[in-house]
């Protein structure tokens, strides 16, 4: 009997095929074979916003900022995304016009192209990325019912139910930047956002909702895009503030986020605060070039055609009627629309331009001056100042020969230093002092500076902890060994210092 059956099944299934065979039409195949859907581009919630991001780096003039990224891996392991191809699409968006950011791709899994790179050896173009993106998706809390109604009824035979649940998802994202040469994270220079999304049980809506400065961005998308559309919409958002944060534009501008809310003004105030006031007067100067108040050099010289442009622009801005260029001013240039669409800031003069580099240059002083003599029981303060941006390390010879670190130092564990910005040793936050205790003392201390992150490859017996006795016998020998590692580019500066009697 069973034999039987199986034979019927077989000559139905045959003739069900044979019937198929009949009826196919091979000129129609195509038909069948067509996607149910057509390609489409893919247009997030923030691709406005990095349209917008776009045209603030051209109008601030910011041009080739080289940087990389090993990615943004799931630390969760519960979401599949290419979080990396996400980041370098919205970096590339936010690059189309601008030429801000030029992103260099390092993948030591892709050996297709290490086998490429060892043919045709690297290019002498090949441009060493100056920072680098890195982060996480660091949370993902799905599958949490929010809400939920339901109801059933029962008859003879069957049941039929009926439930209606707000099925809510998670999802957090971090992301850091940090100099690529130092390994140093940028304090201050991070993004963390939080994704909630939210899908209807019954139906295919799915909707979402980040949180941000006391806002919200409400975003939709179908059913399939679901999670993964989510991480875009996170990494573009984080990406837009990081390398916001980064260049010292108001990105907040292109998230429709007011230039008055309070984070907001925290953030372009410790901008202001932190630029030298050369710095100050340059960004002034640019600003006021690009809308037509200002056609003189752009030098940084406070001088009389960049006090009357400044009086003429906070005259017709409705700002406090003066010259000064304080932060005020700052945050109506910065939120204003600069040189959006018109034509760049004039260049500098011609003499100018071609004017030979300032060189790498240290500079030592105390508050006693530059030969300072001291009382015992005196607290040591000194300023360091570099020429250029550049790396810089600090030591310190007693009376008795001992010669130890001071900067970097455990609460100043960054030896990169900005050009003419002054660098206190120690600083106000450093909780350690060098007090004088030995009257008729000599003592001595000594920078370097050096383009090349030199510290990296002194001995090892030389890296020992700051604040501690190094095994070399003179200032002499220290500078040598600096020496070795940059034989060309380093500059020292020598503060002699002597404690009286």
């Amino acid at each position: 009997m069973r034999h039987k059956s199986i034979k019927k099944l077989a000559a139905a299934a045959s003739m069900l095929l044979c019937s198929a065979c009949a009826s196919w039409e091979p000129e129609t195949a195509y038909r069948t074979a067509k996607p149910a859907t057509v390609p489409v581009r893919n247009i997030t919630s923030f691709t406005p916003a990095l349209q917008c991001m776009d045209n603030l780096f051209l109008a601030f003039g910011l041009k080739n900022v080289v940087i990389t990224s090993a990615g943004i891996p799931d630390a969760t392991s519960e979401v599949k995304a290419g979080t990396k191809d996400m980041l370098i699409s919205a970096i590339s968006r936010m690059s189309v016009k601008s030429r801000a950011f030029a992103f260099v791709d390092f993948d030591q899994t892709q050996t297709d192209v290490a086998q490429l790179q060892r043919l045709a050896g690297i290019s002498k173009k090949f441009v060493t990325p100056s920072y680098y993106i890195r982060g996480a998706i660091t949370q993902l809390d799905s599958g949490v019912i929010a809400n939920n109604v339901g109801g059933g009824l029962s008859i003879a035979g069957a049941d039929i139910g009926a439930s209606k649940d707000l099925v809510v998802s998670v999802v957090s994202v971090d992301m850091n930047l940090g100099y690529l040469a130092s390994r140093q994270i940028m304090p201050g220079i991070s993004a963390n956002n939080s994704i909630a999304v939210s899908r209807k049980g019954v139906g295919g809506d799915v909707g979402a909702k980040i949180g941000k400065a006391g806002i919200s961005f409400n975003l939709s998308m179908n059913k399939s895009e679901g999670m993964h559309a989510a991480v875009r919409s996170l990494i573009e958002l984080s990406a837009i503030e990081i390398v916001g944060k980064l260049t010292n534009v108001p990105y907040w501008r292109c998230l429709n986020i007011e230039h008055t809310n309070p984070e907001m003004l925290a953030e372009a105030r410790s901008w202001f605060e932190a630029m030298s006031p050369e710095e100050r007067v340059v960004f002034t100067q640019r600003a006021l070039a690009s809308k037509g108040y200002y056609n003189g050099a752009i030098n940084g010289d406070h001088d009389r055609s960049t006090k009357a442009a400044t009086s003429r622009y906070r005259a017709a801005s409705g700002l406090i009627a003066s010259n000064r260029i304080d932060f005020q001013l700052y945050q109506s240039l910065i939120n204003s629309d600069l040189a959006l669409g018109q034509k760049p800031a004039p260049a500098k003069p011609v003499a100018e331009k071609d004017a030979a580099p300032v060189p790498l240059a240290l500079n030592l002083v105390t508050p006693k001056g530059k030969s300072p003599v001291y009382k015992v029981k005196d607290l040591l303060k000194v300023n360091v100042t570099s020429s250029q941006d550049a790396f810089v390390y600090c030591y310190y010879r007693d009376d008795g020969g001992n010669i130890a670190r001071i900067f970097p130092n455990r609460f100043q564990p960054d030896p990169y230093t900005i050009a003419g910005k002054a660098v206190a040793i120690p600083s106000k936050d450093s909780k350690f002092d060098i007090v004088f205790d030995k009257p008729g003392a000599k003592e001595e201390i000594v920078c370097v500076a050096s383009y090349k992150e030199v510290g990296l490859m002194l001995p090892g017996n030389l890296k020992a902890q700051d604040l501690t006795p190094l095994p070399v016998r003179s200032i002499d020998e220290l500078v040598a060994t600096f020496k070795r590692a940059d034989s060309k580019g380093l500059v020292q500066a020598r503060l002699p210092i002597r404690v009286g009697k």
